[in-house]
């Protein structure tokens, strides 16, 4: 099998200049990438390739597994009329799911409320579920995640997490050191989203990066955040894989 991985590539798309593609970095960027594909492990006989599909608005529609098992399922996507992200699950491919996470908005358009089942049986709606877990988001002025508060069936008892941000404006996590590149999480306000992470640089000191300042190839040993959005998919050895062009603002 043949694995292919493009790094720093250039891809035009027809977008005219004066329209707003939702799901992009904020305004100020000179080159917006977006991530294309991720390469676990390359050539280790544990290695796993991930393709990251998009629709017209630049927002995931899916990220595919090699295999899908406990941990790795094809990943969906659904947005409402609005571009905003609605639901996002889990898919094993046999009628069941891992996780399906359906989201309500708060009064600024953020999404405010996650409703997770856990491990049940695909249809119309979640059913035959292990747990349903209900979370309550809360941001900063900068529209950043600082505060989750999560119940669930299983375990009633409320569980908090905070988040916080340094000076130099990224996530406060003991052990990590940053670089002073842009954070790969930056290239879509979902991966920001689901790894709870609005850092400005990476965790990890990558050993590529590419125009953009972006990390294309990464062999660490340094304690660094796994790709939620991906499945827990460890970044210490790993190869990166953008389309980019020029930022039309």
């Amino acid at each position: 099998m043949v694995l292919i991985v493009f790094t720093a590539c250039k891809k035009e798309i027809n977008t005219p200049q004066d329209e707003e593609i939702p799901g992009t970095p904020p305004p100020g960027l000179v080159t917006y990438c977006r991530i294309e594909s991720l390469w676990e492990n390359p050539h280790a006989p544990n290695q796993r390739f991930f393709l990251v599909l998009y629709d017209q608005y630049e927002n995931p529609t899916a990220v595919t597994t090699p295999l899908p098992t406990t941990g790795h399922p094809y990943r969906i996507f659904r947005y409402d009329g609005w571009h905003r992200l609605r639901e996002y699950i889990g898919d094993y491919g046999n009628g069941f799911f891992e996780f399906w996470h359906r989201y309500g908005f708060d009064n600024n358009g953020r999404i405010g409320v996650d409703t997770n089942y856990v491990f049940g049986k695909l249809g119309e709606n979640p059913t035959e579920y292990f747990d349903r877990r209900i979370s309550k988001i809360e941001y900063d002025s900068q529209g950043r995640i600082i505060k989750v508060t999560t119940t669930s069936m299983v375990n009633p008892t409320p569980m908090v997490e905070t988040y916080t941000y340094d000076s130099n404006g990224n996530l406060v996590v003991p052990g990590v050191t940053y670089d002073n590149k842009t954070n790969l999480n930056t290239t879509n306000d979902i991966w920001q989203f689901l790894n709870r992470d609005y850092s400005r640089n990476n965790p990890f000191m990558a050993d590529a990066y590419n125009g953009a300042n972006l990390p294309t190839v990464i062999n660490s040993s340094s304690t660094s955040p796994s790709m939620l959005w991906l499945g827990e998919v460890d970044l210490h050895h790993s190869q990166i894989g953008y389309s980019c062009r020029d930022a039309h603002w």
